[in-house]
């Protein structure tokens, strides 16, 4: 996709209470952790879960940073959500066969079907998206490439990614492969980090250089600090 590569420096940074840098590395990641939840499961929230879904089918065009912060992040607070996409979607098979042959009528059609399940699905973004660019008469009516960047804008405000403590935080494994490659940050090696508790990493390395990403798949396992009245 034409805009695509340089999409990394177009975040948009907005106040969000995520970083204190007086706390420590766990302290501050089971903080991100707690806001999402409260943000996403509070019924007056303008980001209640159900809410930002109904937006997404109804008001596609509006979807901004914000919204795709939450739904991403927000989803592993949901009943049906399922760590990997490849188990959640039957249809992933099929749709990567497609993207890698350049069936982009097939890929469009797959991804519109995953997408409805799971409308951050970064990796189903990014081959849609790429392949509604190059439909020339394709209507897009889902306003997909335009989703998928203010995703990336969502990512992003998570951490840069250059040290442990502003890992970029990830909630599918797979999605590191795609967020590396927007940064530029082709091949390397791969190597987990554990030296937290509770906490996962992965680390690319190349050149002497590291990238982090924090993996919070299993979130729901964190022992989240305790609300005071």
């Amino acid at each position: 996709m034409k805009s695509i590569k340089f999409l990394c420096v177009l975040f948009i940074f907005l106040p969000l209470k995520i970083y204190a840098q007086n706390e420590n590395i766990g302290e501050t990641q089971n903080n991100f952790i707690l806001e999402i939840k409260q943000v996403v499961t509070d019924t007056n929230s303008l980001f209640y879960y159900p809410l930002l879904l109904e937006k997404v089918l109804n008001n596609a065009d509006e979807i901004t940073v914000m919204d795709c912060f939450y739904l991403y992040y927000g989803q592993i607070f949901q009943q049906n959500y399922v760590a990997l996409s490849f188990i959640a979607n039957p249809e992933r098979v099929a749709f990567d066969r497609a993207a890698m042959n350049g069936n982009c009528k097939k890929t469009i059609q797959l991804g519109k079907i995953i997408l409805a399940r799971n409308p951050v699905d970064l990796t189903v973004l990014l081959h849609t998206s790429v392949c509604i660019d190059k439909q020339k008469k394709y209507i897009d009516n889902d306003y997909f490439p335009q989703r998928f960047k203010n995703l990336l804008s969502a990512i992003f405000l998570t951490g840069d990614g250059k040290t442990k403590e502003t890992a970029i935080k990830i909630v599918n494994i797979e999605d590191d492969y795609v967020l590396k490659g927007v940064l530029g940050f082709l091949g390397g090696t791969e190597s987990l980090d554990f030296s937290i508790k509770n906490h996962a990493y992965s680390v690319w390395t190349k050149n002497g250089v590291n990238l982090y990403f924090e993996d919070i798949v299993n979130i729901e396992n964190i022992k989240l600090p305790k609300i005071e009245n």
